[in-house]
């Protein structure tokens, strides 16, 4: 039987993820609970979404302002011209990476005319226009060729607008009004605690062939009375009142339980210690709530919630199996 060279490279690339150390992010661990397929492509077939949606850096540039301003300017570059919207911006960051592929840089986006048009197939953009000439033209704007310009300058780092830009910063005062979140976060360091903010943190797990990972947003340790706070912030485009709703839906509970597990795994926290969980959130409207974790919301969290995805994606990694959901993989589901 002759095997595809699609097939090869396939394989070949699944060798290559089996042959390395691999740890677990809560984002990896929930795209392989909620969609096999989804982990497969991303982190084996190296298939990585490209799209960043707006909210999505607007929460990393709060994350960035208020917990590790020192960084921002290594993370990011605002830009002196306005952003093109979600869709337009994916097809010119596009352009931009295969014209950095092909040492093509100082041409004009116009002239990656073919790239474009293939870009815009795929993601089933302007599709309704008769043709492939509307289609250019409407891409070729002042907008996205200004950006398609400045990408050039930028280096590595993410790109927002001056609007984002104060819009973020407007969202870090409204936080550090807040006399709680002050105080949560300690971020004048009157706990008499050590600070942690963005901190990385990898583990092993005994008994599993795969470890985890994650950059935890705050950890506050006070070795003398033996607590221990881990803090998430959290933006929403839902109001703080859905917030309950919103961590069913994502799945943060299992993000908090990831938490705790590098958190007590790299402290060495053992029985004597308290360890404290909030979600610290600002949504749409700017509202501002702290949300702690009770004790016993995160024991179930912890304790059988994360065992079980854990042994979830144990049968996934070590069975190779990536083309159903667990539940649906070992038995039937019958509705």
């Amino acid at each position: 039987m002759i095997q595809r060279k699609e097939d090869i490279n396939v394989l070949a690339l699944e060798e290559e993820f089996y042959s390395k150390p691999f740890n677990f992010s809560y984002s990896g661990l929930n795209k392989l609970l909620f969609s096999p397929k989804l982990f497969y492509s991303h982190y084996v077939l190296q298939q990585k979404e490209e799209k960043l949606d707006s909210y999505l850096i607007e929460g990393k540039v709060i994350h960035c302002l208020l917990l590790d301003s020192d960084n921002f300017e290594r993370q990011f570059v605002v830009s002196p011209v306005s952003l093109p919207s979600d869709n337009p911006k994916l097809v010119v960051d596009r352009v931009f990476r295969y014209a950095q592929e092909n040492n093509s840089l100082d041409q004009e986006l116009r002239s990656f005319d073919i790239i474009i048009l293939d870009v815009l197939k795929e993601i089933n953009l302007h599709q309704s226009l008769k043709t492939d000439e509307q289609r250019i033209e409407k891409m070729i704007t002042d907008q996205t060729v200004s950006y398609f310009d400045f990408l050039k300058q930028k280096g590595k780092k993410d790109v927002i607008d001056t609007e984002i830009y104060n819009q973020c910063l407007d969202s870090v005062q409204i936080l550090r009004q807040n006399p709680e979140v002050v105080k949560v976060l300690d971020l004048y360091r009157n706990s008499g605690g050590t600070v942690y903010s963005e901190y990385p943190i990898q583990i092993d797990l005994p008994s599993y062939p795969f470890g985890l990972k994650g950059i935890v947003d705050n950890i506050v340790v006070n070795e003398n009375d033996k607590i221990i706070v881990i803090n998430d912030l959290k933006t929403t485009g839902k109001t703080i009142a859905d917030f309950a709703e919103t961590v069913e839906y994502y799945n943060y509970w299992l993000q908090a339980a990831v938490y705790k597990k590098l958190v007590s795994t790299k402290f060495a926290i053992d029985s004597s210690w308290k360890v404290e969980f909030n979600f610290i959130v600002i949504d749409k409207y700017k509202q501002t709530y702290v949300f702690p974790v009770s004790d016993e919301t995160m024991n179930k969290w912890y304790l059988t919630g994360l065992s079980n995805a854990l042994l979830k994606a144990k049968y996934h990694y070590d069975k190779r199996e990536f083309s159903l959901p667990y539940d649906m993989a070992v038995s039937k589901v019958v509705l």
